[in-house]
């Protein structure tokens, strides 16, 4: 939507060329590291045109889901650059307890790279992105056992949120719903509540806010898309973009791609993203879609003031689509001006109406910021500030160059530049100016420490960062700048410039130890009973101090371990050396986890922190204790075990499996087609590898033939639509639920197992499994359990959640030909990692079934 009165037509073809016509400029500029920018997010003609256009409208929206990949990118994008309203998402989780289909990483390390797709995503939308405390602890059946868990904080983060942000429209992504996801349940449930509290005075929130007093909302939207034939209104997603030239649905769509570690991209051509999408009042009252986008004008009608600043910003935007850059400069600082004078000339209402007179600041407040930004687009402002390093040590000194420039033909001119951080970083020094090349000499104090959540870690995050999508930056270079007489400040994060011959990323500052370490393994096992192995600990130390220095480097462990003597390594500068420490248990160890610890001393000062880059998402650095677990437990496990391997998602199973001693052959697809399979005892299909590699339904018959003649095929859960009719198993079975029941899938991770055949060779051979190897799992039993199997198929476990009927297809198997086909949708890909005695028990048993008959 523009506020244009000339002709559409005319406009629409000037937009086409200028379009054009400003990408070849962009591409004719100095040669200067770039990064590319999401869609809707750079620097030329469509986003000027946008933020014009967002100038002018009020309407702010706040947008409530329950986890990253929940939300609507066509609606939100519709919102956004479609109305120009003021959008904000709010997502109550990061989605930890979702599923990876990128790499190895689970629970708070996935939650970090979410919430980082969910912020690219959002870029693409054009809203801003909040959290709560919420925590996503897998699947949930019910509204109530999520509230149990979330307890009343969640709730209070809303509040705040609402209170901060002050929405006058909410739209509740689960609003009526009552099936389905317990977060989608409790989201819908949640957000009314929060709602009537925001706007109670004698509410006050746990985290204090000095601006942020008691606001109503005019109102809550549901959102309705289930069907070809909606209820309420119909938002408009497939109109094209005059800008984009694209439809604000295939604009959503595109951003919604970012949710790749939730394997989006298979889902992109369904139906029901093409669905239309309607939006209804809760309340049952009429809607009014001109509510959707408030215009200045009619937001401050008889303020004069404010009107001519909106007929100015209506000037600016036929000036920009004429390339009239100085003319643009000056109606839009004409406008900015104006409104600077609108209380002045118009005044505040009455102090009895003090809620209206705050809203009203609010909203000329919140109209200054985005005519600041158009103003910077009309400009044509690039700014750069550049760090030497990306990593900061402590008692470290790095450099920051800044460069400044804007166009000459807008009559912009740059002003003053200042250096801001956190009070760790002191500058020593500036020289040069800005617009040729500014560098700032920073000083790293020698007590600076990382402020919670900068990298990530088992620690939790402090309260500011917790419901932001991402730190506020360590740093910025603030940049002054004139616009027809009129003055604006851009501040710049400070980032690094990351690149080798593959990649290139910027990326933030962060504070980190002068030294880290990497510990190989990081876990290991100790069977019990018997005689326990010494192993090597292999450590590989990093500094991120650019002093010399000698180093010692050891293992601090429990009473009764022995432990080899540190050594020293010695660095020059920055870089990684080695070390190998020998480590001999104790004779009688006994059952439990114990941990050691690995440590790098310079002087008397120690670390022992280990900072990696987390695989799926390397410009992430995961922070946590540098040591060993050791897991200590009995089992059996027969000699020579060994097994192939079909993977599809980085799982952590194998390397558990190897621990054990287990010789783990990981099966790519050439092996799969033409390797010998007779020589495993076992072959294990991973989780949704019959959805995940290609490859292997085409393999289906010979791992049949495999197992027909003696072998064991053990196949960990498939979804349900990827194993709908497929014939994947050697006779019938289905994972399905009916309309309105749950997927069949336990969730309370302490549910009790009942054992159906309590004899049977898996449930005692070689390890006589009892219902305490069911203690001590973590999230949930399992997932995608058969619901209806032949009667071939043998099952040995029956299961169910609170109030719901048992289910018996968590773990089932059959006879064929002269071996064992097994399917399990229990969770021991949760429970391995996590050393769970009994699960590993249960495993090995599965893996031994062709040993055991």
């Amino acid at each position: 939507m523009t506020f244009l009165d000339s002709n559409l037509e005319e406009v629409l073809k000037i937009r086409a060329i200028l379009l054009v016509i400003g990408m070849v400029m962009l591409g004719c500029g100095a040669l200067r590291a770039q990064i590319a920018s999401s869609p809707g997010t750079g620097r030329g003609l469509p986003e000027t045109i946008d933020a014009i256009d967002s100038a002018r409208v009020t309407t702010r929206i706040l947008y409530i889901t329950a986890h990253p990949d929940d939300e609507s990118g066509a609606v939100l994008t519709y919102l956004a650059r479609g109305l120009h309203a003021d959008v904000a998402l709010l997502s109550l989780t990061r989605g930890e307890g979702g599923q990876n289909t990128l790499g190895p990483e689970q629970a708070p390390q996935l939650g970090l790279i979410r919430t980082q797709e969910l912020l690219a995503a959002t870029r693409g939308y054009g809203v801003r992105l909040y959290f709560t405390s919420a925590k996503d602890f897998g699947y949930s059946k019910t509204p109530e056992e999520t509230e149990k868990i979330w307890g009343d904080q969640v709730l209070d983060d809303m509040v705040y949120l609402i209170r901060d942000f002050r929405p006058n429209i909410i739209i509740n992504n689960w609003g009526g719903v009552h099936s389905g996801h317990g977060h989608h349940q409790a989201a819908g449930i949640l957000t009314p509540r929060a709602v009537q509290l925001a706007a109670d005075e004698s509410y006050k929130t746990k985290t204090s806010c000095e601006d942020c007093g008691p606001w109503t909302t005019s109102q809550v939207l549901d959102i309705e898309r289930g069907s070809e034939q909606p209820q309420g209104y119909v938002l408009p997603l497939d109109e094209i973009s005059s800008t984009y030239g694209r439809t604000w649905r295939q604009l959503g769509i595109d951003a919604f791609a970012n949710h790749r570690t939730q394997g989006i991209t298979l889902f992109l051509g369904s139906t029901f993203l093409q669905r239309p999408i309607a939006v209804q009042r809760e309340d049952g009252k009429p809607f009014d879609p001109k509510s959707l986008a408030v215009t200045i004008a009619e937001r401050f009608k008889g303020c004069t003031p404010i009107e001519l600043a909106d007929r100015d910003l209506e000037s600016s935007l036929g000036a920009v689509l004429q390339l009239d850059w100085k003319r643009a400069g000056e109606k839009i600082s004409h406008a900015a001006a104006l409104l600077d004078d609108a209380p002045k000339k118009c005044g505040p209402t009455p102090f009895s109406q003090k809620e209206e007179a705050w809203e009203q600041l609010l909203d000329r407040t919140a109209t200054s910021s985005r005519i600041d930004k158009a103003a910077t687009l009309v400009a044509g402002l690039d700014v750069s500030a550049l760090a030497d390093r990306n990593n900061l040590a402590a008692g470290e000194e790095f450099r920051v160059l800044a460069h400044a420039r804007c166009r000459a033909e807008a009559a912009c001119k740059i002003g003053e530049s200042k250096f801001v951080s956190v009070s760790a970083l002191n500058q020593s020094k500036r020289e040069g100016d800005v617009d040729k090349g500014q560098t700032f000499t920073i000083q790293v104090q020698s007590d600076a420490k990382s402020p919670g959540g900068l990298i990530g870690s088992l620690s939790s995050p402090d309260s500011q960062y917790q419901n932001g999508a991402a730190p506020a930056p360590l740093a910025e270079v603030w940049i002054r700048f004139r616009l027809a007489g009129h003055e604006y400040l851009r501040r710049e994060p400070v980032k690094f410039f990351d690149t080798n011959s593959t990649h290139a990323d910027l990326v933030p500052l962060r504070i980190v130890p002068s030294y880290s370490l990497a510990v190989e393994p990081k876990q290991a096992v100790e069977i019990l009973p018997g005689p326990q192995h010494d192993f090597d600990v292999l450590l590989r130390v990093h500094s991120y101090s650019s002093k010399p220095a000698t180093v010692r480097v050891g293992l601090d462990a429990p009473g009764g371990w022995k432990i080899s003597d540190a050594s020293e390594v010695k660095f020059d500068g920055t870089g990684d050396r080695y070390a190998k420490v020998h480590v001999s248990p104790p004779a009688q160890l006994p059952a439990g986890n114990l941990t050691i610890n690995a440590y790098a001393k310079r002087d008397e000062e120690k670390f022992t922190t280990s900072i990696e880059p987390l695989p799926s998402m390397p410009t992430l650095l995961w922070e946590e204790p540098a040591q060993c677990v050791v897991q200590a437990f009995a089992i059996n496990v027969p000699k020579n075990l060994r097994i192939g391997y079909i993977t599809a998602e980085s799982e952590p199973v194998p390397e558990a499996l190897k621990m054990l001693g287990v010789q783990v052959d990981m099966i790519d697809p050439a092996a799969l087609a033409f390797g010998d399979l007779s020589k495993y005892d076992a072959m294990v299909v991973g989780i949704r590898a019959y959805e995940l590699r290609s490859d292997l339904p085409g393999a289906n018959q010979r791992l049949f033939d495999y197992v027909s003649n003696g072998g064991t095929m053990l196949v960990q859960y498939e979804r349900d639509f990827a194993w709908a009719g497929k014939n994947y198993a050697p006779y019938p079975a289905q994972i399905a639920s009916k309309p309105g029941e749950p997927l069949p899938r336990i969730t309370d991770e302490r549910a009790a197992v009942t054992f159906l055949k309590p004899d049977d060779a898996l449930l005692n051979k070689p390890n006589k499994i009892t219902t305490g190897d069911f203690d001590g799992w973590l999230q949930e039993r399992g997932l995608y359990y058969w619901t209806e199997f032949d009667p071939k198929y043998t099952p040995l476990l029956s299961m169910h959640d609170p109030g719901e009927k048992d289910l018996n297809g968590g773990l089932v198997y059959a006879k064929y030909g002269r071996g064992t086909y097994i399917y399990t949708g229990l969770a021991f890909f949760r429970q391995l990692p996590e050393g769970v005695p009994g699960a590993y028990r249960l495993f090995v048993n599965l893996l031994s079934a062709s040993r055991s008959q």
